[in-house]
């Protein structure tokens, strides 16, 4: 975990020299998530998304992630993934229990103002209010039927009877856009609430009540018409919005191994929003020679969330447990404060001693990390400048598998006592069953599993065959041979790179069979390059994220057993096959992968900036 703290720790002073504001409050998000392209854009505003596939995605899929991006920090230690300490619920009650008057109530003021838009000389609506009434009530119909509509969608069997469905969703679609229309020009709608925002502003407690309410009827029509309006309370305005696109707002870092020393010891010192038991371990990353990645802070803005009217002299709160005191960071305050802009990092390069061999890091019985993210088993080799590195696995389903669930648990079977460091910061026992994929620990499976994080890379020396290199990059090479058994070495907490053993002998791993896989493209059979092989046991906990070479092709050592593969790459589409492994005679494999239009980038959430709330109620 040092080095991942000193990465933490560079981003986080990078982000308070340009931008951060009195109540920024960054923080450490220690058991890290992965977020996949989709699953970012779904949370865009419909009006952003071209794609009609990915809007009708949007409606069904955005929730989980919607609600991970919005968890409330409880500790002011680490900010972590809270789908029960959401910020949507929270404001929900902040608003119900405000006992907010509604905008009938609120009209009653406009009689002592002598509205001549809103009331007539004999105190009566005027046509034109009357209208503004008629044509609201018109557009609210029409959103309470996409209401009762999207109801449906969860009792539909055959794409027939969802077509059908999406169909008639449009029509509904378009109803609700033309009563609006009509609210908006028949109705007088920008004539009444412009007097409405006039009258409001005569007093306090008007402008008070006008926020409010404002506040109210937003969420409100947000959650009748879930993700399908504008304001959708699912929604997430990024900045920069086209960031999972293209490289606006991306700068690329590199860290030598002396700076990661420094960055590491300042975070120790200050001690600032980062948990003791993480700073406290200390252990030699000397295999490390720098640290490459991509960064951007990614600001998030939500049409439905006001903060003003709570700030207002007028909010009163008579609930036992307060809203906050401008200082603590904890669960006993509602709303301590909110997160508004992510840390990302994406192309992770770990550069290593130029000793370490491929065989150092890929024996089949452990998982090599870098601070919690979980690393390929294959050594890389830059062609421009020979450099040796690591690269992160990226594939979220490979990461959520319960292979590697298993394989973080036997890489830790035989740790000593000193993983009691950390297990404050796990969320789930190891013998425990795996939470829901709203609250599971995406990237971190040994850390949500109550296994601290990290693994030995080096004094490894288990032969394995070819492995691919990146863009620019020379594959490594040995030849292929069985692997010979070798001790098991025990992991020191959060990332240990150098090699200990245990005292009694572990059996070696099953035999295994030199299977080449060839990827080509189907129209013209040419290799891919960078292709991601994920391999999974069907019927073992076996694992492998590997890459094809310049050539297509790929070698690897499997044991005997039932495997599901995935090839991902840009530009391709995903393909998903299995095959058998039966005996010790090579198997040569070739796939041929079908071009569309698809992106596969994955981006790694190590921190998040979040806003203290002043304290609340004011007064």
């Amino acid at each position: 975990m040092k080095y991942f703290v000193a990465v933490y720790q560079k981003l986080k002073n990078i982000y308070m020299s340009q931008s951060s504001m009195e109540n920024d409050l960054p923080m450490i998000c220690p058991s890290l998530r992965v977020y996949e392209n989709e699953e970012l854009e779904l949370l865009k505003p419909q009006s952003l998304l071209n794609d009609e596939q990915k809007k009708a995605l949007s409606i069904i899929k955005k929730q989980n992630v919607a609600y991970e991006l919005n968890s409330v920090p409880i500790s002011s230690n680490f900010w972590d993934l809270n789908p029960n300490n959401s910020l949507f619920d929270i404001y929900r009650d902040i608003l119900d229990k405000n006992n907010l008057k509604d905008i009938e109530e609120h009209l009653d003021k406009v009689l002592e103002n002598k509205s001549t838009v809103i009331f007539d000389a004999k105190n009566n609506d005027t046509k034109e209010f009357k209208a503004y009434k008629k044509y609201r009530t018109a557009h609210e119909t029409a959103v309470n039927n996409i209401t009762s509509h999207l109801e449906l969608f969860d009792g539909l069997d055959t794409d027939e009877e969802k077509n059908n469905w999406n169909d008639q969703l449009v029509n509904l679609n378009n109803i609700k856009d033309l009563t609006f229309s009509e609210w908006k020009v028949k109705g007088n709608k920008d004539i009444i609430e412009k007097e409405l925002e006039k009258i409001n502003k005569a007093s306090e407690a008007d402008l008070y009540l006008a926020m409010a309410q404002n506040a109210k009827n937003t969420f409100e029509a947000a959650e009748k018409t879930d993700v399908i309006s504008n304001s959708s309370i699912h929604d997430i305005n990024f900045i920069p919005y086209d960031f999972m696109e293209n490289e606006s707002g991306w700068n690329s870092m590199r860290i030598e191994r002396s700076e990661l020393e420094g960055l590491h010891s300042e975070a120790k010192n200050a001690n600032e929003n980062l948990p003791s038991e993480i700073l406290s371990i200390d252990y030699d990353e000397s295999m490390i020679q720098a640290v490459e990645f991509d960064f951007s802070f990614v600001h998030l803005k939500r049409n439905w969330f006001n903060k003003n009217f709570m700030l207002s002299g007028m909010f009163e709160w008579n609930e036992s447990k307060k809203i906050s005191d401008g200082q603590t960071i904890s669960s006993d305050y509602k709303l301590p404060a909110f997160p508004k802009t992510m840390i990302l990092i994406k192309n992770l390069k770990i550069i290593l001693d130029p000793s370490i061999n491929n065989d150092a890091v890929n024996n089949p019985n452990q998982l090599v990390y870098f601070g919690p993210l979980v690393m390929k088993q294959q050594v890389f080799v830059n062609k421009n400048n020979n450099q040796k590195f690591l690269k992160a696995i990226t594939n979220v389903k490979t990461i959520k598998s319960d292979q590697l669930n298993h394989m973080a648990r036997k890489t830790t079977s035989l740790e000593t006592a000193r993983i009691t460091a950390v297990n404050d910061f796990a969320t789930q026992p190891a013998t425990e069953p795996s939470q829901p994929e709203a609250v599971k620990m995406t990237a971190n499976v040994a850390y949500a599993n109550k296994v601290s994080i990290g693994n030995i890379l080096g004094g490894i020396k288990n032969t394995r065959p070819a492995t691919p290199a990146p863009h620019g990059a020379s594959p490594v090479q040995p030849t292929p041979k069985p692997a010979t058994p070798s001790p098991t070495p025990i992991r020191a907490p959060w990332g240990t790179w150098g090699p200990k053993y245990p005292t009694t002998p572990v059996p070696p791993p099953p035999p295994g069979t030199n299977v080449q896989f060839r990827v080509l493209d189907k129209m013209n059979n040419e290799p891919i390059y960078k292709c991601s092989l994920s391999i999974k046991g069907i019927n073992n906990n076996r694992i492998f994220e590997i890459e094809s070479n310049e050539a297509g092709i790929i070698n690897q050592l499997i044991p005997t057993g039932e495997y599901s593969i995935e090839l991902r790459i840009d530009d391709y589409a995903v393909l998903n096959q299995n095959f058998s492994v039966t005996n010790i005679s090579p198997i040569n494999l070739e796939y041929k992968l079908q071009r569309e239009e698809v992106k596969f980038k994955s981006f790694f959430l190590i921190g998040m900036i979040c806003e203290k709330m002043p304290k609340i109620p004011m007064n």
